[in-house]
């Protein structure tokens, strides 16, 4: 249950995030829509970060670690290269396939190492 509550909480974050920049976007207010934009890039490349720490799962507990951080980078990887296809135009390149899984992996990681920094707990 954990897992689920968090991977709709770090869905939530990506999707009141979208959200922002669409209102943004139609009330062009330019500083709301850059403030959404740099949001979805967080939530997005971070979403399995995200997904573990609201899933509140400790490191020790690593079935479920591996399968919020599976299924949240996956996701994480669908959502960037959307993002990525928007800021270039609406457009797909062949560079947006490689360059997703990589902005994933460093987004997150160091959201879970701010994290620990932080004096969260030790996931």
């Amino acid at each position: 249950m954990r897992i689920v509550r968090g991977l709709i909480v770090a869905l939530g974050l990506f999707l009141a995030s979208f959200a922002l920049h669409i209102v943004g976007g139609a009330t062009d207010q330019r500083w709301l829509f850059a403030i959404a934009v740099g949001l979805i890039y967080l939530t997005a490349t971070g979403f399995g970060a995200n997904a573990l720490i609201a899933s509140g799962l400790a490191w020790a507990e690593r079935a479920g670690v591996r399968t919020v951080l599976g299924i949240g980078s996956c996701a994480g990887v669908v959502f960037t290269i959307g993002a990525l296809w928007a800021a270039n135009g609406r457009a797909f390149a062949w560079w947006q396939l490689l360059l997703a899984p990589g902005l994933v992996l460093v987004t997150s990681a160091t959201l879970l190492g701010l994290r620990r920094l932080a004096g969260g707990k030790a996931k």
